[in-house]
C-alpha cells in the first residue's frame, strides 16, 4: 500500500521544503537510489550514490517531510529529494516498493552509523575488570593500537605526577608550537559540494585539560591567552558557518575554567573576564561558564570594578558628536555598559544614573539610561529622557529614536494609560506605515475602546495624506514627540500599504480595487493573485503569466525554474475552471516563441512529466 502522506507531495511542496536548488540537483540523482524500501513506521529508506553512497531515510510529520541521511549536508539534502522523487516514479509506473524488516534496517543503519535507538550506559564496573585480566604486555599492545587508529588519544592520558620544570617547559613548547600550527589553518566550507576543511582543536583541548588535571591552571590560563588571541585572528580570516569558532571555543571553556582556579580575587577575575568579553568579536566566549560567578562579588569587589572600568572610560578620548561609527566610540559604549553595571551592583544607582547622562553626548545610550530608570521605577525622569532622546536622535540615528518610542509604550502601559499607548501606535504607524505597524494599532485601539474611531482616520491617512488627529471625533491624546518630515515625498494614496491592509483584513475586494489603480503592481502582485484566485480567477491567471514571462525574458537557466512554479499555479487553477485546453494551447505558444531557448524547452518538459505524473 502506498504511504498517502508523500504520495500526496508535488513539485512545490518539494521547493517549499528543500528550496528549489536543492530539488534541482535531487532529481538529477533519481538514478542513483537504490534498495529503497519502506519501514514498519512507513519511512522511506534507501541508498543513493554520491560521491559515496549514503544512507537515507524520508518520512512525514505531519504535512511536511523530514529526513535523515548520513551526508554531511546539514538540512534537507539532495539525496532526500531523490529518494521522494523515485518513491513517486514507482508509485505512477505501479511498481511496488518492498518492506523492509526491522532486523534488517536495524544492520543497514548500524553499518552507515546512524544506529537509532538509545545508547547504552557504559559499564564502568565491566570495563575495569576488563582492563585489570589484561597483562601489562597485553594493555600495552591494545593501546598502542588504539593510538595508531586515533592519535588524538594519546594526549588524553594523564601526565607524569609531578612533571619536572623541564617537562614541564617541553610539554608547553610543544603545545603552544602545536597552536600556532593549528591556528595558522584556514576554516572552510563549501556545503554545496559537501567540502570543506575544520582546524583540529581537538587535541590542544585534551592537553589544556591534562594541565589543567595535574594542577598547573596558571599555565592553562596564559596559553589561553595565546588560543584566545590567535584564534581570534583565525575566524576572522576563516570561511566557515562557525565551525573554526566553536572548535576554539571548546578550548576556552578549559581556559575559563583553569582561571577560575588560579585563586585570584574575584574583582580581579571579573575585571579579565569582563576585559576579554569586550574584546571577543566573534562571540568565542558565548555560552561559557565564567570563571566567576558574580554572587561569588562582594560589594567591595563590584567597587574595584568599578573604579578599574570607571578609570578607562575617564581617560578613553572623547569622539566628536558626529562620529557614531567609530571604534573608539563603540569602546567607550563598552566600558560605559560595564561601569555602570558594577555601579549598580554596588548599590550606587544615583551615581550610576549620573555616569549614564554625562556620557549621553558621547554614546547616545538614551535606550539604556530609559531602561535603568525604568528599573528603579522612576518612570517620570524616564518619560522625559525617552522624550529628549527621540528629539535628539530621530533625524541622525532613527533607530534609537524608534527604540525610545517603545520605552515610552512600555511605560504607558504600566501606567496603564491604555490611550497613550493607542496614540503611540498610531503615531508610529503614521510615520511608518506598514501592516505590522497597523496590526500593533488596532491592538492597542481595542484594548482603548477606541479603535471603531482611530481605524477610519488611518486608513483615510492612507488615501489622502490627511492627519489621522485632523479627523472628527479623534479620541486620542498628544503623545508629546514631535516627529520631523520624511526624508522621502510620500505620495496618496498609498497603494501598497492599503492593498496589504485590506489582505490583513481579508477585504479582498477592496485589495483588488487599489491593485488595480496600483501604478507597480509588482510589490503585491503574487498575495493579490492568491487571494482572489477563487473570485478573479483571471486576475491571478494574467498576474502569474506576467512573472512567468518576465522570468524567461531574463534568458537565465536559473530564471527558467524560478518560472515552472507560476505555470504549475496556472495549470491547477484553469483545470479546475475546465480551461485546460486553453493552458495546454498557452504553452504551445509559449514554446513556439522560445524555441531557441535549449533550456527553457528542457524545463517545460520536466514541469509536464511531473503534470501527467500528479494526475495518473
Amino acid at each position: 500500500m502506498p504511504i498517502a502522506s508523500v504520495a500526496s507531495l508535488d513539485w512545490e511542496d518539494l521547493e517549499e521544503w528543500a528550496g528549489s536548488a536543492v530539488v534541482e540537483r535531487g532529481e538529477s540523482y533519481r538514478r542513483r537510489v537504490h534498495d529503497l524500501a519502506v519501514t514498519q513506521e512507513e519511512r522511506l529508506v534507501a541508498d543513493v550514490m554520491g560521491g559515496e553512497s549514503y544512507l537515507t531515510l524520508v518520512w512525514m510529520t505531519g504535512d511536511t517531510p523530514d529526513h535523515q541521511c548520513s551526508c554531511p549536508y546539514a538540512g534537507p539534502c539532495k539525496h532526500a529529494v531523490a529518494v521522494v522523487l523515485t518513491y513517486l516514479d514507482h508509485l505512477s509506473s505501479g511498481k511496488s516498493v518492498p518492506n523492509i524488516e526491522s532486523d534488517e534496517l536495524d544492520a543497514r543503519l548500524s553499518a552507515y552509523g546512524l544506529a537509532g535507538g538509545p545508547e547504552q550506559a557504559f559499564d564502568v564496573k565491566k570495563a575495569r575488570t576488563a582492563l585489570k585480566a589484561m597483562s601489562k604486555a597485553k594493555l600495552v599492545e591494545w593501546a598502542m593500537d588504539r593510538f595508531a587508529v586515533d592519535p588524538a588519544l594519546f594526549d588524553t592520558l594523564p601526565l607524569a605526577a609531578p612533571l619536572t620544570d623541564k617537562a614541564l617547559a617541553q610539554t608547553v613548547g610543544r603545545l603552544r608550537r602545536r597552536i600556532r600550527e593549528t591556528a595558522s589553518e584556514g576554516g572552510w566550507q563549501d556545503h554545496w559540494s559537501h567540502r570543506g576543511y575544520t582546524p583540529d582543536y581537538g587535541p590542544i583541548r585534551a592537553q589544556l585539560e591534562k594541565l589543567l588535571k595535574g594542577g598547573h591552571e596558571a599555565v592553562v590560563a596564559e596559553l589561553g591567552e595565546e588560543i584566545f588571541e590567535r584564534g581570534t585572528a583565525q575566524v576572522e580570516e576563516s570561511d566557515d558557518e562557525g565551525e573554526t569558532a566553536s572548535q576554539i571555543s571548546d578550548c576556552l571553556a578549559v581556559v575559563l575554567d583553569a582561571k577560575g582556579k588560579t585563586r585570584q580575587p574575584a574583582a580581579k577575575l571579573m575585571i579579565w573576564y569582563w576585559d576579554k568579553l569586550m574584546n571577543d568579536e566573534y562571540a568565542l566566549l558565548e555560552g561559557l561558564e565564567p570563571p566567576v560567578e558574580e554572587a561569588r562579588l562582594s560589594r567591595a569587589d563590584w567597587g574595584e570594578v568599578a573604579e578599574a572600568f570607571g578609570n578607562r572610560l575617564a581617560s578613553s578620548p572623547k569622539p566628536a558628536s558626529d562620529d557614531r561609527w567609530s571604534s573608539e566610540r563603540h569602546r567607550r559604549e563598552r566600558l560605559l555598559a560595564c561601569t555602570r553595571s558594577a555601579l549598580f551592583n554596588t548599590g550606587e544607582d544615583e551615581r550610576a544614573i549620573e555616569l549614564m547622562i554625562e556620557e549621553l553626548p558621547y554614546c547616545d545610550n538614551y535606550v539604556e539610561l530609559v531602561q535603568c530608570l525604568l528599573a528603579t521605577k522612576a518612570y517620570d525622569q524616564a518619560v522625559d529622557w525617552a522624550r529628549q532622546g527621540f528629539h535628539k536622535t530621530l533625524d541622525d540615528h532613527p533607530g534609537i529614536a524608534w527604540k525610545l518610542v517603545e520605552l515610552l509604550v512600555e511605560i504607558a502601559r504600566k501606567r496603564r494609560d491604555w490611550l497613550l499607548v493607542a496614540a503611540l501606535r498610531a503615531e508610529a504607524f503614521v510615520r511608518h506605515t506598514n501592516v505590522d505597524h497597523y496590526r500593533d494599532a488596532e491592538k492597542a485601539g481595542r484594548k482603548a475602546d477606541c479603535w471603531q474611531q482611530v481605524r477610519p482616520a488611518l486608513l483615510r491617512f492612507l488615501e489622502t495624506g490627511a492627519a489621522p488627529s485632523s479627523a472628527a471625533g479623534w479620541p486620542l491624546p498628544g503623545t508629546g514627540l514631535q516627529w520631523s518630515g520624511s526624508r522621502f515625498r510620500r505620495t496618496f494614496p498609498e497603494h501598497n500599504d492599503l492593498i496589504a491592509i485590506a489582505l490583513y483584513e481579508s477585504r479582498t475586494e477592496d485589495a483588488l480595487r487599489w491593485f488595480r489603480e496600483a501604478p507597480n503592481q509588482d510589490y503585491h502582485a503574487e498575495a493579490v493573485a492568491k487571494a482572489v484566485a477563487g473570485t478573479y480567477p483571471d486576475v491571478s491567471l494574467e498576474v502569474w503569466k506576467r512573472k512567468t514571462e518576465g522570468l524567461i525574458d531574463r534568458v537565465q537557466p536559473r530564471s527558467y525554474r524560478e518560472a515552472m512554479p507560476y505555470l504549475s499555479r496556472m495549470e491547477k487553477l484553469m483545470q479546475s475552471l475546465g480551461r485546460g485546453d486553453e493552458y495546454r494551447g498557452y504553452i504551445s505558444a509559449l514554446r513556439l516563441r522560445h524555441k531557441a531557448k535549449r533550456r527553457l524547452m528542457e524545463e517545460l518538459d520536466k514541469l509536464e512529466t511531473r503534470q501527467r505524473n500528479s494526475t495518473r
